[in-house]
């Protein structure tokens, strides 16, 4: 592939990842890079994506080994690109970057996905409490009024507030793009059939109508969770207390009788703030917000 990609204007670098990694990244045309703030759908996606590239509900998907994060840099970055330059399928990379971090190639095919701020904190409490193994982030407090307020004003780690708004402001901006799509994780709890048919779409790929019905059903979050052997990243490699426990319960509003007055009016302080009122509400509730 020839083409020059638009450049990247910024390098993110934080506890876990950098973003110059992608500096080794040799694209091909249709590659498909999912690029989400974390505890938003990421897995989910990649999953999806996984069994329509192999058309089979039943694929092995082991997102971190076959559809690597690029940026994570607690693997050899020589060994994530060795693998996937062996790959002669349809291939797919993940990132946490805004897409101002990363090249952007018009050949490939980009996927974004975000979810309400405040379940992403929630989800991200309990991501942490069932690793097993440091990575160097600091731990949260056991409070959660507490690690609410760290996450309302950490503006730069991939788990504050911050964080999610530069990366949503960074996906506005480059829209509206043919090979960008951008979805959200309680659109896709209303509609997976619909969400499943829009990623096919937006990829090029069409199986019969059979094969799109099973791998809909192979995608709820019941059979995810069921099949984690398959679809939690570093399955299998002692990452997790429990491989299972990656995939929580796909909830929504875990914060209702934990989060207090005072708490909520400052999270609704910096948002309205950051972002217009239709910004606002798709971020928080996709396209049931704009009703």
């Amino acid at each position: 592939m020839s083409a020059t990609p638009e450049p990247r204007r910024r390098i993110y670098t934080d506890s876990v990842s950098d973003s110059a990694r992608w500096d080794a990244f040799v694209p091909r045309a249709g590659d498909i890079v999912v690029s989400t703030p974390p505890k938003s759908g990421t897995t989910w996606t990649q999953g999806i994506l996984a069994m329509l590239i192999a058309g089979d509900p039943e694929v092995d998907a082991q997102t971190s080994m076959k559809s690597p994060w690029i940026d994570i840099n607690i693997r050899d970055l020589g060994e994530v690109m060795a693998r996937l330059e062996a790959q002669e399928q349809r291939r797919q990379v993940k990132t946490h970057t805004p897409f101002d971090g990363i090249p952007f190639w018009p050949q490939m095919r980009y996927v974004t996905v975000y979810r309400h701020p405040i379940d992403v904190h929630f989800s991200y409490r309990k991501h942490l409490a069932n690793m097993a193994r440091d990575v160097g982030q600091a731990p949260l407090s056991e409070n959660p009024s507490e690690s609410f307020r760290e996450f309302l004003a950490e503006d730069l780690d991939h788990r504050g507030l911050g964080a999610i708004l530069d990366h949503y402001r960074c996906t506005l901006a480059r829209e509206p793009r043919e090979n960008l799509i951008r979805l959200h994780y309680a659109d896709m709890l209303r509609d997976l059939p619909g969400a499943v048919a829009s990623l096919a779409a937006h990829v090029g790929i069409a199986h019969p109508t059979g094969v799109m019905v099973a791998i809909t059903e192979a995608a709820t979050f019941a059979s995810m969770k069921a099949n984690a052997a398959r679809f939690t990243p570093s399955a299998g490699q002692g990452f997790w207390k429990a491989d299972t426990g990656f995939f929580d319960s796909a909830t929504s509003r875990k914060w209702e009788g934990v989060l207090t007055d005072d708490d909520l009016a400052a999270y609704d302080a910096r948002m309205n703030a950051e972002l217009t009122v239709e910004e606002r509400a798709w971020l928080e509730w996709g396209d049931a917000g704009r009703g």
